[in-house]
């Protein structure tokens, strides 16, 4: 008799003996079953690991969202401006818009040119044109003649639908004005400007057009005219727009009537002041999910792993605690918090001339990390308000290039000055320039940060060929006889500076995506090994459940040998 019988993956262990053998195999598979166990714990850590990268990647991708509405001037310097008629104007700063106050004087708006045929039509569906054979009508606009060829029986409605969606429209819209039971057929050019002129020309044939002047309203086209600061005294300026761009640098004014408005130029502070908070809250939202992916745990009690669904549940420390990859993330941004922006400097005295910037760090400016490891700020950045705020009103532009300076040129020297650089080649910086010039005036031995540089004598120009200075110029001004040495520096703020290190971070080929995927491999080689491990165990129980199969059957055997033997000394004490 079986002493195992398989039915649809059921089994019928130890029937015979009475002998539970699967309970046996199934603790036997327990113990054989722990190097497995041991490697999905491993697998499960270092998915802990992939997804703690991930969560610090998703903070450096807010970060980097933050830093990119404020890496340029233009975007961090607000200045508002104001009107004290907004009837009669408004305007709108940018950030090269200087700070005061300008009376503007409006003297008459700019206009297009509008014709109005005063001789109304009752029915905008009835023919203009029935002649029996085509019909032009002619107008110049602009300087330029267009013809449009109206067809006999073509209606009032038509000939406007004719004007507008002709594909050499010049730039006019016909149009039907209704007034009372009557439409007025009304053209008109949609450029403002004295020199936008529109006419209804003397070859149009069109019979249901009267082309007397008398009979047509005009709307002449005129330029804008206005004073500053009541100048010029006897004469106006003249725009061809309402929209005044190049008036006074950094102001966009909108002219909306005639009339006298004052317009107040001031720099938004509280404005800027939330755009810095907003970077340190982003900077900090980092810190804080580093430290606690980090931190290690003194008052946590050590256990042992073996007891434990993972190695870190058994340790003080987190699941990123001691990871070089973070510390290395960790380190550059500190880094750049704490020191100088590139090409930025201390300031100094030099021969009596005061070198370097007003501000290079934004320590200066009351941005620093708390150093108290008994605050619960320890470790993230803290803002001065009040020496923010003295730094704000005293110096904003140079706040201003501290955070989001672009590419901004500066010499520290008298006798050369910065020229040009090159975008995306040029490395912003501090490079020593040092140059001879000869009794004839020429420019020789020429180095930009310590490597040869290209010389242009006809411009006296000095260009950096190699090395991280590549692309950047200076223009030397001093051409007497001798030998100079000074620095010219490219400056970059703090958010360029920011910006362009997350970029690297969070790039494919970035620290976070190399660790990423060097975790995912690890992953993958451990699935490969549980795998491995899970058919051997498969064999492993398969060969215990034959051998324990074997056993019962020799059991069972055993058994029957006993039990007739039983019987026959039964019958022998009988007998």
């Amino acid at each position: 008799m079986a002493t195992e019988l398989l039915s649809g993956g059921i089994r019928f262990d130890g029937i015979s003996s009475g002998t539970d053998f699967s309970s046996m195999i199934d603790q036997l598979k327990k113990v054989e079953s722990i190097q497995k166990n041991r490697m999905e714990l491993w697998k499960g850590d270092w998915e802990k690991r992939l997804a703690a990268f991930q969560e610090i990647r998703t903070e450096i991708g807010n970060l980097k969202v933050i830093v990119d509405k404020m890496d340029t001037t233009q975007e961090f310097m607000t200045k508002t401006a104001s009107s004290s008629n907004s009837s009669i104007l408004t305007a709108a700063a940018g950030t090269e818009a200087l700070e005061g106050s300008y009376k503007l004087e409006v003297g008459q708006l700019a206009t297009n040119a509008i014709l109005t045929y005063q001789n109304g039509f009752t029915d905008k569906t009835a023919s203009i044109n029935s002649s029996g054979a085509a019909q032009e009508f002619v107008y110049t606009y602009k300087g330029e003649q267009h013809t449009i060829s109206v067809a006999d029986g073509t209606t009032l409605e038509g000939l406007v639908n004719m004007i507008n969606k002709d594909s050499q429209n010049p730039g006019v819209r016909a149009s039907l004005i209704k007034t009372g039971d009557q439409y007025m057929f009304q053209l008109k050019g949609m450029d403002l400007g004295a020199n936008n002129t529109l006419t209804i020309d003397a070859a149009t044939t069109v019979g249901s057009f009267d082309l007397d002047p008398a009979m047509w309203h005009e709307q002449a086209p005129q330029n804008a005219q206005y004073r500053i600061n009541d100048w010029p005294g006897g004469s106006w300026l003249e725009s061809s727009t309402n929209t005044l761009d190049e008036a006074i640098e950094g102001l966009t004014i909108n002219l909306r009537d005639t009339g006298v408005s004052q317009v107040s130029v001031d720099t938004d502070l509280d404005k800027i002041t939330e755009n810095i908070r907003a970077f340190v809250d982003g900077m900090n939202t980092v810190r804080t999910k580093i430290l606690e992916l980090t931190k290690v745990d003194s008052n946590k009690s050590a256990s042992d792993p073996n007891k434990e669904t993972s190695q870190f549940d058994a340790e003080k420390g987190s699941v990123l605690t001691g990871n070089y990859g973070v510390q290395l993330l960790s380190s550059r941004l500190k880094l750049i918090t704490s020191n100088s922006g590139p090409g930025f400097d201390y300031q100094y005295e030099e021969d009596g001339q005061t070198k370097g910037d007003i501000f290079s760090s934004l320590a200066q400016i009351g941005i620093m990390t708390n150093s108290d490891e008994s605050s619960v700020n320890n470790g993230l950045l803290e803002i001065d308000e009040e020496k923010l705020r003295s730094a704000l009103e005293k110096y904003p532009d140079e706040v201003s290039a501290l955070f989001a300076a672009s590419g901004e040129g500066i010499s520290d020297s008298a006798d050369f000055s910065y020229h040009s650089h090159v975008n995306g080649i040029t490395k912003p910086g501090k490079y020593e320039v040092k140059y001879d010039i000869d009794a004839s005036g020429n420019i020789t031995n020429a180095t930009i940060g310590g490597v040869p540089a290209k010389i242009e004598q006809g411009l006296h120009q000095i260009v950096a060929m190699d090395g991280p200075a590549k692309g950047l110029s200076v223009t030397v001004d001093n051409m007497t006889a001798g030998s100079y040495s000074d620095t010219v520096r490219l400056r970059q703020g703090k958010m360029g500076e920011l910006s362009g290190t997350l970029a690297e971070m969070t790039s494919s080929n970035g620290t976070l995506k190399i660790l990423e995927r060097n975790y995912q491999d690890i992953i993958y080689q451990i699935d490969e090994k549980i795998e491995r491990e899970e058919s051997r165990l498969l064999k492993w129980e398969q060969n215990q459940r034959l051998r324990f199969s074997r056993l019962e059957a020799t059991l069972t055997m055993y058994d029957r040998q006993t039990q007739a033997l039983s019987s026959a000394i039964q019958q022998m004490s009988k007998s």
